[in-house]
């Protein structure tokens, strides 16, 4: 890996926003209104967060309708994948972090409830 594309990567990374993101995208792939649901922001400012990871290449995004849906990559890159791997296993124990998986069963459980 260039040394530019890493410090893209770690800059895209040095948010706290955009890891609670990643953070929830390791568990499961989710819509932009179920991540503004769960971290309780604003989906313009969500937008520019996710927009950021999408071009450093650290999610992908997949359209059904009028929702976007988006995932955590599986980077081919060794670096790459190390570092997602630092970010998501290093802070796992985190209490924001789990205060957000916690809040994301929720969401889904209503969204999918509503949903049937």
């Amino acid at each position: 890996m260039k040394i530019r594309k890493a410090k893209l990567l770690m800059k895209s990374l040095s948010d706290d926003t955009r890891i609670r993101i990643i953070n929830l995208l390791k568990k499961e792939e989710l819509s932009v209104t179920e991540i503004c649901d769960i971290l309780d922001v604003q989906q313009s400012n969500l937008s520019k967060h996710l927009s950021r990871l999408r071009l450093t290449g650290l999610v992908n995004d997949n359209r059904e309708g009028f929702n976007v849906y988006y995932s955590l990559v599986n980077p081919k890159d060794k670096v790459h994948k190390d570092l997602l791997n630092i970010m998501t296993v290093g802070l796992a124990e985190n209490e924001i972090l789990q205060t957000d998986q916690e809040k994301m069963k929720e969401v889904l459980e209503k969204t999918r409830s509503e949903a049937q």
